[in-house]
């Protein structure tokens, strides 16, 4: 069975090999996909040309002492073959992994992409949180601030009632007392004692001589003088 073959020109293969691919990448990645039987894009094309070049080198392993020039002088074209199946296989399971890891990064950059949507999205609630609990906050403050105001003021009226209050009941025990030992209510200064104050019109009529005198009140006012 003859070997599948292909003609190109040998400017080509020289800048494949020597490593000036600019002016020829369109014509190297033909001459790569022709001989790993493989579609090469940007992302396939270096792993093909470093086992293709292994290939080569091995069955030719002069043209890796030779310069771009030396080769290019060898003709005009080049013949080509497919590399050999055993090659091709080693070529198909790095190329098959090539394949796994794009659809995995491709998955990933997928998911990636979903989370960075989530996590602007979060990002975006948050925000508008923050601005709710910051609006909430000063609120709170406000309301702290005023219920602190209204609330001194209802300790102060407090305070005041509850002094009233102690001020009244102590008097009530001070007359309790004055009462207990000395029968009477001892009053504050100007105000009528218990019982009633004597008159200043005069001493009563009748009833003992006082001590200071020695004399009763007024002998002449009994009814019976």
């Amino acid at each position: 069975m003859a070997e599948a073959r292909k003609t190109f020109p040998m400017s080509t293969f020289a800048a494949y090999l020597k490593g000036d691919k600019a002016a020829q990448k369109q014509t190297i990645v033909e001459l790569l996909s022709f001989m790993t039987k493989k579609e090469i894009d940007a992302e396939f094309e270096p792993f093909a040309a470093a086992l293709a070049k292994a290939w080569i080198y091995e069955q030719h392993p002069e043209l890796a002492k030779m310069k771009k020039g030396d080769i290019a002088g060898l003709g005009d074209n080049v013949s080509v073959v497919e590399l050999p199946g055993e090659t091709l296989g080693e070529v198909d399971g790095i190329f098959a992994k090539l394949a796994e890891y794009r659809k995995s990064i491709g998955e990933l950059s997928a998911k990636l992409q979903k989370s960075e949507v989530a996590l602007a999205e979060t990002s975006a609630k948050l925000k508008e949180t923050e601005k709710q609990l910051a609006a909430a906050n000063g609120e709170l403050s406000k309301l702290k601030a005023s219920g602190k105001d209204e609330g001194d003021k209802v300790i102060v009226t407090s305070q005041a009632k509850v002094e009233e209050y102690i001020g009244k009941v102590a008097d009530l025990l001070k007359m309790i007392e004055d009462v207990k030992k000395h029968g009477v209510v001892t009053v504050a200064a100007g105000a009528p004692a218990a019982g009633g104050a004597p008159s200043a019109e005069g001493p009563a009529a009748g009833g003992e001589p006082t001590a200071d005198f020695g004399f009763g009140s007024d002998p002449f006012a009994d009814e019976k003088w």
